[in-house]
């Protein structure tokens, strides 16, 4: 009889799982389906470490960029993620650091963090103006001729970025 009750409970649990995954990838889509996907809009900028951005989005390769803030709290719990994304060789990876402050405290908050990835300093929010980000952490996924996006709002855990990397590569 307790067999059966616990049984019952792991299948609640994973429908239940199932329905929160389905509704946040509805709400991310929704909330992530007018941002702007024109790489112009960045190409003749510097990232803080001073690499030109033109020649990092000339890269065969899917491209993941990501709209943050070390403010926002969401951002806060992807940045370790997006620290282990940096190190692949089958991505991109390039970030906005959007309203949060000057290059000197981006790579400090950094520091303290243990992180490393590309970051572009919109310390006064314009670019994310330009791209329409509403919501913070947004990523842009671009396939390799940059012809093709999947946007999302929201956090994304390693497994759902890798998921869309995936359908992007072929």
């Amino acid at each position: 009889m307790k067999g059966l009750y616990v049984k019952k409970w792991i299948k609640e649990l994973i429908i239940m799982g199932l329905v929160l995954f389905i509704a946040s990838s509805i709400i991310g889509y929704y909330r992530s389906s007018g941002v702007n996907t024109d790489l112009k809009l960045i190409e003749n900028l510097n990232s803080i470490d001073n690499r030109r951005v033109k020649d990092i989005l000339s890269e065969k390769k899917v491209l993941l960029l990501i709209f943050w803030g070390t403010w926002c709290p969401v951002c806060n719990q992807e940045v370790s993620t997006l620290s282990k994304l940096a190190k692949r060789n089958d991505i991109t990876l390039l970030t906005i650091a959007s309203s949060s402050g000057d290059n000197d405290a981006i790579k400090s908050y950094m520091q303290k963090k243990g992180v490393k990835f590309i970051v572009i300093n919109d310390a006064d929010g314009k670019i994310a103006k330009a791209f329409n980000i509403g919501v913070f952490p947004t990523t842009i996924f671009y396939n390799t001729t940059r012809d093709k996006t999947i946007k999302d709002s929201g956090y994304t855990t390693q497994t759902g970025f890798l998921a869309r990397v995936k359908i992007l590569a072929n």
